[in-house]
């Protein structure tokens, strides 16, 4: 059995017109076979060995699913030591994505070669930490004085080759100040964006945002846990008010007034994604410095749904992870995952719209990789181009 699967992306090219696309996903349903009649513990421990990507964050959605489930809550202790986990899986996701994936897909032409040596010591710092209570439900003493200490890595990432400046002078600007710091080119980063040109974002998607665990009601999240329970199906292309929807820390952070003039003047496509998730990324060492790693917008939400059902949602890199479940004496009976890539990958979803709006002219193929990889899949994907 695949446990990954993958994403297959294929575009036809016309003359005169934007390509036709079709998207194509192999992903596998796998919680109710992997899941289904073990312990909450259990479900845990394995959904955190499974998971290869977001493993910290599967791992914490199941625990708060299950307890929720049993119409239990977490101590605070246990609550805080969560968020500070799922927050440090988001940063060095955040990062990899800004230092590797990025740099890797198009910094080639501009003499950018991806930054290994940051990413392993902002790894290392957070591996250096040590966090029990999203494995065993019993928090580490001293755990929460910790974060200080990866908040000074991170800080020193985003100075340089991020940001070249301090994190909160940087998010002061306004989007002429943001077009001047590109200009300027005065860090990889900066020069990456200065290459996505002054025009029209790449890769628009008119696709509504979900709402980030922060805004959504208790009557929306019964909803999308009683849809996914009913039907699998739906856990595999999900429908936000019966239509797609786009997830992800540009909807988490859409109110940012940065990326709020960016959208307006040149729409929300791979660069505002990419915006985004700078500025969640510059947002974070404030945030684990002053060791409230809850005093920001929730990471981690939970619902008991009556008749032994929860459901729990997990913001990462990504965006909402939802994991759903119904106990039955004291195991899984059913389970569900709803995963960010299901959103932003749907068939007609976020990536199929800004797909279809690209140019035909120029390298496509390499134009919807970088809109792709904006939006992030937690699985391999392929993209093939083919003339009408």
């Amino acid at each position: 059995m695949n446990l990954e699967g993958r994403l297959d992306i294929r575009l036809t090219r016309h003359a005169d017109a934007p390509a036709t696309v079709s998207i194509h996903s192999t992903r596998p349903q796998l919680a109710q076979r992997l899941l289904a009649g073990r312990t909450p513990e259990e479900a845990a421990h394995l959904a955190g060995l499974v998971f290869s990507l977001c493993g910290k964050a599967q791992r914490v959605a199941v625990q708060a699913a299950c307890e929720a489930a049993q119409g239990r809550l977490p101590d605070p202790a246990t609550s805080r030591d969560r968020e500070t986990a799922v927050l440090l899986e988001l940063a060095q996701e955040h990062a990899w994505r800004l230092l590797l994936d990025w740099p890797e897909q198009s910094g080639a032409e501009l003499g950018i070669s991806p930054d290994m040596p940051s990413l392993l010591r902002l790894r290392q710092s957070a591996e250096s930490l040590r966090f029990s209570a999203y494995e065993s439900g019993v928090p580490l003493a001293g755990a929460a004085a910790d974060p200080p200490r990866f908040a000074e890595t991170l800080d020193a990432l985003l100075r340089t080759p991020l940001l070249g400046e301090p994190a909160a002078t940087w998010l002061a600007r306004d989007l002429a100040g943001f077009d001047a710091w590109r200009r300027a080119a005065g860090t990889p980063t900066a020069r990456l964006f200065g290459e996505l040109g002054e025009g029209a974002d790449r890769g628009i998607s008119q696709a509504r945002l979900l709402p980030p665990l922060g805004r959504l009601t208790d009557r929306e999240a019964a909803d999308l846990a009683r849809r996914a329970l009913a039907d699998p199906a739906f856990c595999a292309q999900p429908l936000w008010h019966d239509a797609p929807a786009e997830t992800g820390a540009v909807a988490r952070v859409c109110e940012h007034p940065l990326l709020t003039a960016w959208i307006a003047q040149r729409g929300r496509g791979a660069g505002a994604r990419l915006l985004a998730r700078l500025l969640e990324l510059a947002a974070l060492p404030a945030r684990l410095a002053a060791c409230l790693p809850d005093a920001g917008p929730a990471l981690v939400r939970a619902w008991h749904l009556g008749e032994n059902a929860g459901l729990a949602g997990v913001e990462t890199s990504r965006g909402l992870l939802l994991h759903g479940v119904q106990l039955r004496k004291g195991k899984v009976a059913q389970y569900r995952i709803v995963a960010p890539t299901e959103w932003n990958f749907h068939p007609a979803g976020p990536l199929f719209q800004a797909l279809s709006g690209l140019e035909p002219g120029g390298d496509l193929a390499a134009h919807a990789r970088l809109v792709a990889q904006s939006l992030d899949p937690c699985v391999a994907f392929a993209i093939e181009v083919n003339n009408a």
